[in-house]
């Protein structure tokens, strides 16, 4: 990333004018010192997921009685660019994140989009018919054939 895109040396410089040291910073706002420094720096390789960096970014602007808004948009959009290349890790493995081909137009995505949803209704409608129908009817026929036909009493039938 590009550090001159974050305006971190404007955190650095209010931070340095009120008199506060990192560590000062990090047990009143309760963010650690290494995410401070690298948002002074705008250095963001490390950082835990946008949830948390956007937080810690609004309680250090807010401790420094600045407006967090524009830091936090300025942070999304300096890391957007990192988080289309990224690469998401799961089970200790690395996988480099799917994004649709921008060189096709919307319409194909939707028709992709529309099949599939028609596929999976037309897949669930064959499992009915094939599998849970028969096996439903086969055990109507079962309870069909233990049941025992009893004749109304005859006081039921009777006028008051």
């Amino acid at each position: 990333m590009k550090e001159t895109l974050f305006p971190g040396m404007l955190l650095k410089e209010r931070r340095e004018v009120l008199g506060f040291s990192v560590e000062a910073v990090s047990r009143k706002t309760h963010v650690l010192p290494e995410h401070i420094i690298a948002f002074e720096s705008g250095q963001f390789d490390n950082m835990p997921g946008n949830a948390y960096v956007l937080g810690f970014l609004r309680s250090y602007c807010r401790f420094l009685d600045l407006e967090p808004e524009p830091f936090c948009d300025q942070y999304l959009i300096c890391t957007r660019t990192q988080q289309n290349s990224a690469r998401f890790n799961f089970m200790g493995r690395a996988f480099k994140s799917y994004s649709m081909d921008q060189s096709t137009p919307r319409w194909v995505n939707e028709l992709i989009n529309w099949g599939t949803v028609c596929i999976i209704i037309v897949m669930g409608w064959v499992a009915y018919t094939t599998v849970i129908k028969p096996i439903a009817e086969s055990w109507r026929t079962r309870v069909d054939a233990g049941t025992v036909e009893v004749e109304v009493p005859v006081h039921f039938n009777e006028d008051l």
